[in-house]
């Protein structure tokens, strides 16, 4: 190509930038009436990745502290970044209200930068009559029209926005209106659930539902009594605990034995709403598809307007492109991890929790069990394990749950945890009902934590079948909680971890 030949690839350099915009936000950022659009990409694309690891950007310096502030402290009196971590869809819903805030931030210190340069002018005006004034009666002459030179004006202007820039501002109140409620909702759920609040993803209605729940107020004060409680949280922390680092191996690991693998399928779909390969031409509204002799128009300060009617009318000329789009299901296998050094291991395996709410457990002792099956659900979730969870009291007291991800699971196991038979005992029923369960081949090498205070005779029948199951494989742990010197417990369970710190919960 000659030297004066035109270079159609300097175009796609030119607008190379606009690849790190995302594009559900492309026609936001383009139309953002602040600044020069590679300075709004720049910004936008800061915010989304700092959003997306669950914090704010650092302090921006552009365009202005003005325009930001209000938004950053909006968002921080609500910590709503730490929620959208991961979150690719709460990101793009997030900056989507952010740059309408922007807009009217921006259109707010206009206005402000407006109102001063009157002011500014109105003062300087007046001083420079004043001294016309003055000049005049000492030459005993007419006093003539003041006007402002073109130095004069640049030099308020510049004040203007100075001083319009340093105004004190609030947080932006509409950014609080639309996500302050959320936000707190999923702060609440977040403390009591931990990472079990993921499993709500960030669905408002099904949030609400859960803090609208008659059982939530109970379950707010068994988490409480897990973080007051420091014999609790040993407990939990025996019971397992993800290893602290890859090289180490978790207790949970030692006490568990671990025998599924949630993996990840990968689905190819083709679509057209995938932009990976070009198909052709069509006309469409789309700003990511168009053509670079459109976008052209966009540095003309006359074929912009046309630019932006052609785009009203779905009229731009843009690449019809079709691609592949990946979707993700995650399924449960049977697999073996390798470690350096040791045998062959299975992943963890799922979690059965027995809860006994008999009248003996009334009061403390049961808060304190039901405290400490909430952290087994927390950390079956957290393992990416299944968990089975069993109630009982006297003779046909039982109640089971399956620790479901579903909106309905979620409300059935407040139900589960806010439930109590204050009947007698009878350990013969649920004891054979998990052993049941343990025969059923997605349960065969589940670990048993068993919390009571062991106030149960045991049956030898019983004893000799929970030997078969151990024998098998099957862990069965107890926890005794109670004041009283229960040893039903240790013939079924072993170990059998003691709760004897019944001062801290009472203080």
């Amino acid at each position: 190509m000659s030297a004066s030949g035109f270079d159609a690839a300097s175009l796609d350099r030119r607008y190379a930038y606009l690849d790190a915009c995302p594009q559900e936000l492309f026609e936001d950022v383009v139309t953002l009436p602040v600044g020069e659009l590679p300075e709004r990409v720049r910004w936008v694309r800061r915010w989304v990745d700092a959003l997306s690891r669950g914090r704010l950007p650092a302090d921006d310096s552009w365009p202005s502290p003005a325009i930001t502030q209000p938004i950053r402290e909006a968002l921080e009196s609500m910590g709503l970044a730490r929620f959208c971590r991961d979150q690719p869809d709460l990101v793009t819903a997030v900056m989507k209200d952010v740059l309408r805030s922007f807009r009217k931030q921006a259109a707010v210190l206009r206005e402000d930068v407006h109102r001063r340069l009157r002011e500014l002018e109105e003062l300087e005006r007046l001083r420079l009559e004043q001294e016309e004034a003055a000049r005049a009666r000492k030459a005993k002459r007419k006093p003539s029209q003041v006007r402002l030179d073109d130095d004069a004006l640049a030099r308020l202007r510049q004040q203007a926005k100075r001083d319009a820039e340093s105004l004190e501002r609030d947080a932006d109140p509409d950014l609080i209106t639309t996500w302050d409620e959320r936000a707190r909702a999923w702060a609440a759920i977040a403390d009591v659930f931990g990472d079990l609040g993921e499993l709500m993803g960030r669905g408002w209605d099904l949030a609400r539902g859960v803090l609208r729940h008659a059982g939530w107020i109970d379950l707010m004060r068994l988490r409480e009594l897990v973080e007051t409680v420091p014999q609790l949280r040993d407990i939990v922390r025996t019971l397992g605990r993800l290893q602290d680092s890859s090289s180490d191996t978790s207790v949970a690991e030692r006490l568990f034995v671990p025998v599924m693998r949630i993996e990840e399928e990968r689905l190819e779909i083709r679509t057209p709403y995938v932009p990976a390969e070009t198909r052709g031409i069509e006309r469409s509204g789309d700003i990511a598809r168009m053509l670079p002799s459109e976008a052209m128009m966009l540095g003309h300060p006359e074929l912009k307007l046309l630019w932006h009617a052609r785009r009203a009318e779905r009229a731009l000329l843009t690449y019809r492109v079709e691609g592949i789009e990946i979707e993700r299901h995650r399924v449960e296998r049977e697999a073996l991890e390798e470690t350096e050094g040791q045998r062959p291991r299975p992943e963890r395996g799922p979690i059965i929790a027995v809860l006994d709410t008999s009248g003996s457990m009334h009061g403390l002792p049961e808060q304190v069990a039901k405290a400490l099956v909430l952290e087994a659900v927390r950390t079956a979730h957290a393992e990416n394990r299944r968990c089975f969870l069993f109630a009982y009291s006297g003779p046909g007291d039982l109640i089971e749950h399956e620790l479901d991800i579903s909106s309905e699971g979620l409300g059935r196991l407040l139900e589960f945890l806010g439930f109590s038979f204050g009947g007698g005992t009878d350990v013969v029923g649920p004891m054979n009902r998990v052993l049941e369960t343990l025969r059923h081949n997605d349960w065969k090498k589940a670990d048993v934590m068993w919390v009571s205070d062991g106030e149960f005779p045991v049956p030898t029948q019983l004893s000799r079948a929970v030997g078969d199951a151990r024998d098998e494989g099957t862990r069965f742990h107890g926890v005794r909680v109670g004041s009283r010197g229960g040893t039903g417990l240790h013939a079924l369970c072993e170990p059998v971890h003691e709760f004897t710190d019944w001062l801290d919960v009472v203080r």
